[in-house]
């Protein structure tokens, strides 16, 4: 029982040690396993473009490039749609300048 809580609190303190020092990279690795499991999660997807969409977008999107080699857009695109798609690529600066 407290080895679980020990990995837990591991896992947890990663997380939040990587969201700190480099946080593009710790918001495409959500953004990622939101979009590539089975059955996308919708709201981990929106929960991280609706709150990053202002601060960070630009470095989470050329991580998720580097790290996918696919664009966040090309993605969101294929697994959203309708009003939902429309909103999460305008979120994201989808064809801004």
């Amino acid at each position: 029982m407290k080895e679980d809580a020990d990995n837990e609190f591991l896992k947890l303190l990663r997380a939040t040690i990587k969201c700190l020092t480099y946080p593009e990279k710790y918001f495409e690795k959500l953004l990622r396993l939101a979009i590539k499991k089975i059955g996308t999660d919708e709201w981990a997807l929106t929960r991280v473009v609706t709150t990053r969409a202002e601060v960070d977008m630009e470095r989470i999107k050329e991580e998720y490039r580097r790290r996918n080699s696919v664009t966040l857009d090309h993605d969101i695109a294929g697994e959203a749609s309708g009003d939902y798609e429309r909103m999460l690529l305008a979120l994201i600066g989808h064809g801004d300048a």
